[in-house]
């Protein structure tokens, strides 16, 4: 009997043993303010994570499953301890993952800075120059644009044609635009569509300034400035 005893005592503690080497120390992770589209089984949202203590912009990496006990919140960065833990081979079913995670602690919960763009944006200024609606055609619109951020796109129309495009890079002042597409319909004056976009295809940094935003090219020279619309 008392055999029997040890035996299971050490079991016990074996099990338990295993079961430490199993799980990882506490990690620091970043999460960013929004989800990006991926592929994993299928098309799905993915949460974008910085592992490191001090957060560095441009390091974010998708992340394919869950973080248990974490509630994501759009338009918030957070700094979080997450544990690491191997599941046992046996449990894990087809097209699972093989670790799953747990969150320990927030550490910190900050407004997204990239959220303050996400917004409608009229034109006020191309390369300085304030711009007024042509007076032989007061009924055209100004160039204008629409951030979402939440989306990563940037959607619009330079004053004749529609424009819509990704965003593939909005952090640090910094933005780079991917493939713009544009309708093609004619105008009988292209003035200001032509200096816009011409102005349009530099930008490469971004600042907002109470309710106007500026783009820049990459030496900080501005290029255009817009009001939020209300």
């Amino acid at each position: 009997m008392r055999n029997w005893v040890i035996f299971i005592v050490m079991m016990v503690i074996s099990g338990c043993a295993t079961k430490k080497m199993q799980t990882k120390s506490a990690e620091i992770w970043w999460i960013n303010g929004s989800k990006v589209d991926c592929s994993g089984v299928g098309p799905m949202k993915c949460l974008q994570i910085h592992k490191s203590d001090t957060l560095q912009p441009g390091n974010w990496q998708n992340f394919y499953t869950e973080i248990e006990g974490f509630n994501f919140q759009n338009g918030y960065l957070f700094k979080v301890k997450v544990a690491e833990e191997k599941v046992n081979p046996a449990k894990v079913p087809a097209d699972g993952p093989s670790k799953k995670y747990k969150l320990i602690e927030v550490l910190e919960k900050n407004p997204d800075p990239r959220f303050a763009l996400h917004d409608l944006w009229v034109l006020e200024a191309i390369n300085g120059e304030t711009v007024k609606k042509p007076e032989n055609n007061d009924q055209r619109p100004l160039p204008a644009i629409e951030i979402n951020v939440t989306e990563m796109k940037i959607m619009g129309s330079d004053g004749c044609n529609r424009l819509t495009g990704s965003i593939t890079k909005l952090e640090n002042g910094e933005i780079e635009l991917g493939p713009v597409a544009q309708t093609k319909k004619l105008c009988l004056d292209t003035d200001i569509p032509d200096r816009f976009n011409a102005a349009f295809a530099q930008t490469k940094k971004y600042h907002r300034d109470g309710l106007q935003l500026i783009f820049s090219d990459e030496t900080g020279k501005e290029l255009l400035r817009f009001k939020k619309v209300d």
